[in-house]
């Protein structure tokens, strides 16, 4: 979230909870209801990151919401 030029802050939890539920959309992940086309995860991530965007982004068109770590 910028607040001016190269300056960011950490979204409130409200900002980040209607970002994640992509502005109140019914979905179990952020993004959809079937976790591979919307995250990384134990199961198929190789163990390990990668790159934002990869997998499908939520209705805000934010990706990696529901994982990548």
């Amino acid at each position: 979230m910028s607040k001016g030029k190269h300056e960011f802050r950490m979204p409130t939890e409200a900002e980040w909870e209607y970002a994640a539920r992509s502005g109140g959309k019914k979905e179990r992940y952020a993004g959809g209801d079937d976790i591979d086309s919307v995250a990384w995860y134990e199961d198929n991530s190789g163990g390990s990151t990668h790159p934002v965007g990869k997998k499908a982004p939520n209705g805000l068109g934010i990706h990696d919401m529901s994982g990548n770590v």
